[in-house]
């Protein structure tokens, strides 16, 4: 089942009121698609598809529901006698009753991804007038939504996460909103966790590529010219590190007599290097 499916079921869960039906049956009418006189709307919804029908019978509007088959599919036809039902549009200025309206819109012409694989919330109602005019409605009420078209069909749409879960709630379709935010942490988190791994990975690479180099510059002294060529404070860090390469500047630190600070391991590292460097030089120079 689809995290759509999952919405429209919650919503089709909510009582309503007699006012209310009228207000979920006026926005559904407003939703489906005009064909002569009637309208009608598809779905493989049974729920939805029932729920709809179900307040059209309570407030006393002529339609009816059919089932038929598309590619294996089961869909179901919901038509309304009379397109005019759905004018004038209900006074919505209170917001529980518009969350009702919205309900009606949604069961109807909504589809919402699932947040597992992005953020997308659609309202395809086809006519750009009406586009715009529930688009009026969402934002009187502090949502926010786009208009676009598609293959000639207008619909509007959301693509952040929080203002999807925002429409969710106020439609009623508060677990499923719940849902969405509780995807976008485990996302974080998980986007989080990557990118202190990547980052920890990345600088192991650089801890043991330098650690290399060090051991290079070592082997580099020690075969041209001895390991009595470094001084005895050199020479301690140098055998240490050549022993292992995993070790870092503070543990290397540690295991010296006396120890010493991280900072003054690096310090004699570097003098290796510059040995290592100044007799590679004189080697190239023939001196």
């Amino acid at each position: 089942m689809s995290f759509a499916a999952d919405v429209k079921n919650e919503l089709c869960k909510a009582e309503h009121s007699k006012k209310q039906l009228e207000l979920l049956a006026k926005g559904a009418a407003f939703a489906m698609t005009e064909d002569g006189d009637g309208c009608f709307f598809n779905t493989e919804n049974k729920k939805a598809a029932r729920c709809i029908a179900d307040a059209f019978d309570c407030i006393g509007e002529e339609n009816a529901v059919s089932e038929s088959s598309f590619r294996g599919r089961t869909l179901y036809t919901v038509s309304l006698a009379d397109k005019s039902y759905a004018y004038p549009v209900p006074d919505c200025s209170d917001d529980e009753a518009f969350g009702v309206y919205l309900r009606g819109v949604f069961l109807v012409c909504g589809l919402v991804a699932n947040p597992e694989k992005g953020y997308q919330l659609e309202l395809f109602l086809h006519d750009e007038e009406k586009c715009r005019l529930l688009l009026s409605m969402i934002e009187e009420h502090g949502m926010v939504a786009k208009l676009s078209s598609r293959r000639g069909s207008s619909f509007l749409y959301i693509k952040e996460s929080e203002k999807i879960s925002d429409m969710l709630t106020f439609m009623g379709a508060m677990m499923q909103a719940m849902e969405i935010m509780n995807v976008k942490i485990y996302k974080e988190v998980r986007n989080n966790v990557n990118r202190s791994v990547n980052c920890e990975a990345a600088n192991l690479d650089k801890t043991i590529a330098a650690a290399q180099k060090q051991a290079d510059d070592i082997r580099y002294i020690f075969e041209h010219k001895g390991e009595s060529y470094l001084p005895d404070e050199l020479l301690q860090v140098a055998k240490i590190r050549l022993t292992a390469l995993e070790l870092s500047l503070s543990d290397i630190g540690k295991m010296l007599e006396p120890p010493i600070s991280r900072s003054g391991v690096n310090h004699r590292l570097k003098k290796i290097s510059l040995i290592a460097d100044t007799l590679r030089g004189k080697e190239k120079t023939g001196d």
